[in-house]
């Protein structure tokens, strides 16, 4: 059965990326890694990368320029590949999945971990500071903010950005309007809210502005829309109350915004994970995403391993195995000649242990050549191509996609 990739992790904030960094890394002894896709739409680290988290307490304070470093140092290392594009509909039927792509294209994979967070970001953080404002902090500071932001009179005018749950704040928002700004309401999602004629319904796809923000891109159901405005209030609370970031995406897997999940991370649906935000119950938190991001990670390799090779994966202390050990216990099973090897690693680290002799493989690591394929190919004994193939493994150079037909 032909698919692009094992893996693919929609969002690149602290969940999708630690959850793209398990699966291709796995556990530093011996490991079948996975080939992984990572798909972000914004800025990687996602709200994390706009101001710091604190990870348990305040002694434990990172600023956002070493979350970024941090989590996108791996992705680099490991060389995962990161496409920058929307996705726009998530595939769930049958073996393989498919993943749709606002640019058109559709990517196909065994597992999908959705780590999309609260809201579809863009380039919000291009703008922090230079006209775009967020609600945050608490309540009454909520209060406080507006009272300040709503004295001046923003012209063109000033835009509210939120889910339905914009709801709950706009009568104030309308009260606290002293300057007399016009407004308009931008409601994210497929609710409609309104009765009023300062309401857009639809999607943002974008800020605009030299030096500072001047307008917002959004996606309608008549089209893009650039609307102009002085300054944007990106309403966050209402995101958390009622997540958007799968509207039209993956809102038709579930019944909920919010995607259940069990300690595991997996879904109702076989191969689909979900990790951090958008899982519904527990408390937001740097912390927590981190974390449900390597479960997801770790859960989605044991799906697609027993996938592939027809067995669970050891996975040592991270989820110990109860068996007797004997002296012929291999980390790795025995390979079968139907399993296609797929390049992870950079070309020149794959050279550097090919050498000159086995040069000609690099250009076989496609993930749909098999290796009984290769062998026949080249006329080589199949055992000895297998002894390359497993160097490469325990590199992590690279993996082995499912062998064509039904998979275990």
């Amino acid at each position: 059965m032909d698919y692009d990739w094992d893996i693919i992790v929609v969002g690149g904030g602290p969940a999708g990326l630690s959850a793209a960094i398990r699966t291709r890394w796995v556990k530093r002894y011996k490991a079948l890694p996975c080939s992984t896709l990572l798909i972000e739409n914004s800025h990687m680290a996602g709200q994390a990368g706009w101001h710091g988290s604190i990870f348990t307490g305040p002694s434990w304070k990172i600023d956002p320029g070493e979350i970024v470093r941090n989590l996108t140092k791996d992705i680099d290392i490991l060389n995962i590949p990161v496409i920058k594009d929307m996705v726009v509909r998530i595939e769930s039927d049958g073996e393989v999945k498919k993943v749709h792509t606002y640019d058109g294209r559709v990517h196909s994979a065994l597992a999908v971990i959705i780590a999309t967070g609260i809201k579809m970001l863009v380039n919000e953080r291009d703008f922090l500071g230079k006209g775009l404002n967020i609600t945050s902090m608490g309540y009454e500071a909520i209060v406080s903010e507006l009272r300040t932001l709503l004295k001046r009179c923003w012209e063109p005018c000033l835009i509210v950005v939120g889910s339905s749950k914009l709801e709950n704040l706009a009568p104030l928002i309308r009260s606290l309007n002293k300057g007399g700004s016009d407004l308009l309401f931008v409601i994210e999602g497929k609710e409609s809210v309104g009765g009023h004629n300062d309401t857009v319904h639809g999607f943002v796809k974008g800020y605009w502005g030299e030096g500072r923000i001047q307008g917002v891109h959004i996606m309608t159901g008549q089209g893009i829309r650039d609307i102009p405005c002085g300054a944007v209030l990106l309403e966050f609370n209402s995101y958390e109350l009622r997540p958007t970031s799968g509207a039209g995406v993956w809102d038709n897997l579930f019944d909920s915004p919010f995607i259940e999940v069990d300690s595991d991370m997996q879904t109702s649906i076989p191969g689909i994970l979900a990790a951090g935000d958008v899982t519904k119950g527990g408390y937001n938190s740097f912390s927590r995403a981190v974390s449900q991001g390597m479960i997801a990670g770790l859960s989605a390799y044991r799906y697609v391993y027993k996938k592939k090779m027809g067995v669970e994966p050891n996975l040592f202390a991270y989820r110990p195995t109860d068996f007797e050990l004997t002296e012929d216990f291999l980390e790795i099973p025995t390979i079968g000649d139907e399993l296609r090897p797929k390049i992870l690693g950079r070309e020149g680290e794959i050279m550097a242990v090919l050498g000159h002799n086995w040069s000609w493989l690099s250009g076989k690591l496609t993930g749909f050549n098999s290796i009984s394929d290769i062998a026949a190919e080249k006329v080589i004994p199949v055992e000895a191509l297998k002894k390359v193939l497993t160097d490469l493994v325990e590199k992590k150079l690279i993996t082995f996609h499912a062998k064509k037909g039904p998979l275990s």
